[in-house]
Parts: C-alpha cells; structure tokens; sequence
C-alpha cells in the first residue's frame, strides 16, 4: 500500500527552456478512501439491501393496501432494510415481514446430479401507515 501514498518528483527534459520554467512538478497519486456511501448496521452498503421491487399481480394487489415487496441482499435483516427504505424513499416503515425463498433443485438427466436451478434468494414486505406512498419509476 505504499505506493499509494508516495509523492514522486518528475523532471521534464524536453528542452532547456521548459526546463527552466519547470524544473520539478509533483504528481500527488490518488489515495483509496473509505466508501463516502452511507452503511447501514452490520456494514451493507445502504444501495446494497434493496436489489429490486418485486413486482407481480400479488404484489400489485398488496400494494393498494400499502404494503410493498422488495427483493433484498441475503445478508440484510430488518434493521438494515427499515434503514434503506426511510433513507431512499423517505417514508418511515410500521412493520417489515421476511421471507425466505428456497432453492429449486433439478437432476441432470445425463450426469444424474443434482443441480441448482434457481438460487435462494429473500424478499421483504414493507409496511407502511394509510398515508405515506412509494413510488417505482
């Protein structure tokens, strides 16, 4: 890591008389810094909880009666999740249900393995009070 925090020297030699003009010049290297995006507890990234809505004809029909359906990280637990919808939708969620999908199997007809087809994956229902909305563009 230190070649991140070196200052280095270059000297033009082109012709004399740039030479003159700039005998040494500093060239600052870029330092890694920490991420400027706003974690949530137990260090996911607020951008990384939320994947996606999830949007089907029951999510739709839930959504009249204020409750919403995101896919979320796997790793993300209610507090995370209450986190990231009050910081990106500014609403402040009543209650937030988990659930987990599980994996589909399927045997390989010519190896005879088992094979994941689809990978497990979590879903969050979000709750919200008879006034407060969100919006999906």
């Amino acid at each position: 890591m230190a070649i991140f925090n070196k200052k280095t020297a270059v000297t033009s030699a082109t012709s004399v008389s740039e030479k003159a003009e700039k005998e040494t010049s500093v060239v600052i290297v870029a330092t890694p810094t920490a991420s400027k995006t706003p974690r949530a507890t137990g260090g996911l990234d607020l951008g990384h909880v939320l994947l996606r809505p999830h949007v089907t004809e029951k999510a739709s029909d839930l959504s009249e009666k204020n409750i919403y359906a995101f896919e979320v990280n796997v790793l993300a637990n209610k507090m995370q999740i209450r986190q990231a919808i009050e910081k990106l939708f500014s609403v402040k969620p009543i209650k937030i249900a988990i659930i987990m999908e599980k994996p589909k199997f399927m045997k390989n007809p010519r190896t005879n393995r088992t094979q994941v087809k689809r990978h497990a994956g979590k879903k969050a229902l979000v709750y919200l009070k008879a006034g407060d909305k969100i919006e999906f563009a």
